[in-house]
C-alpha cells in the first residue's frame, strides 16, 4: 500500500512538472515569434545569410564584413540560428547611405 501511495504521488508531482514545462516552452515560443518577427508568420520570410545576400545581389564576404563592421545590424537570433528580414536589411542599408 506504501509503495503505491508513494508511485502515485511521484507519478502526480512528474505529470506536472511536465505540463509546467510544457506550458513554459509554449509561452516562450509565442513571445519569441512576437518579439522576433514583431508580425504574424507568413507576412515576411526570415532569410539565411546566404538567401540575404542573393536577394542583395552581394558577396557573402562582403556581407559579412558590412555586418562585423555595424554592432546594430538587423539580425534575429531563432534558436541559435541567425536570420534577416529583407526590408529592415534594406532599411538599415539605406540609413548607412544618408
Amino acid at each position: 500500500m506504501e509503495q503505491d501511495a508513494l508511485q502515485y504521488h511521484l507519478l502526480k508531482v512528474f505529470s506536472e512538472l511536465e505540463n509546467r514545462i510544457a506550458q513554459r516552452v509554449i509561452v516562450a515560443l509565442s513571445e519569441q515569434s512576437n518579439a522576433v518577427i514583431g508580425k504574424p508568420l507568413g507576412k515576411e520570410k526570415l532569410l539565411k545569410d546566404v538567401q540575404l545576400c542573393e536577394e542583395l545581389q552581394i558577396s557573402t564576404a562582403h556581407f559579412y564584413k558590412m555586418k562585423k563592421a555595424h554592432k546594430d545590424f538587423p539580425v534575429y537570433d531563432v534558436f541559435g540560428a541567425k536570420r534577416y528580414k529583407l526590408s529592415e536589411v534594406e532599411l538599415f542599408l539605406k540609413s548607412l547611405k544618408q
